[in-house]
């Protein structure tokens, strides 16, 4: 039997992540939003214009005419309606839009607790 104080492999003593400040640095008044953008959209996909959900489409392998509409028109269509319009990938395309219409959602919620206080 081999215990964990034995094992040859040696666990890191600290972590680092560059989104959280440092130790030293607790000032968090001025949040830069830039470091939740996963690429140059904005990061919530209601504001998308055209130009900006024919970039996301075709980034993601599909035709940018075949979904002529802004974010907020995106927000209406189900998962059946994103297969529809791309066969191979509809249903990943569905799933990475609702993740980042999630995430601007909980970003929202978030800001209007925060301005309460």
């Amino acid at each position: 039997m081999t215990y964990l104080s034995q094992s040859p492999y040696k666990m890191p003593t600290q972590a680092r992540c560059d989104r959280v400040p440092p130790a030293h640095d607790t000032k968090w008044d001025a949040l830069d939003l830039r470091v939740l953008q996963e690429d140059d959209l904005p990061l919530d996909p209601r504001t998308w214009c055209r130009a900006d959900v024919g970039t996301w489409v075709s980034r993601r392998g599909g035709l940018p005419e075949r979904f002529p509409m802004n974010g907020k028109a995106l927000c209406l269509m189900s998962k059946d309606m994103f297969a529809s319009r791309v066969p191979h990938n509809g249903h990943a395309l569905h799933q990475d839009f609702r993740r980042r219409l999630a995430k601007a959602l909980a970003l929202q919620d978030l800001i209007e607790k925060m301005s309460r206080n």
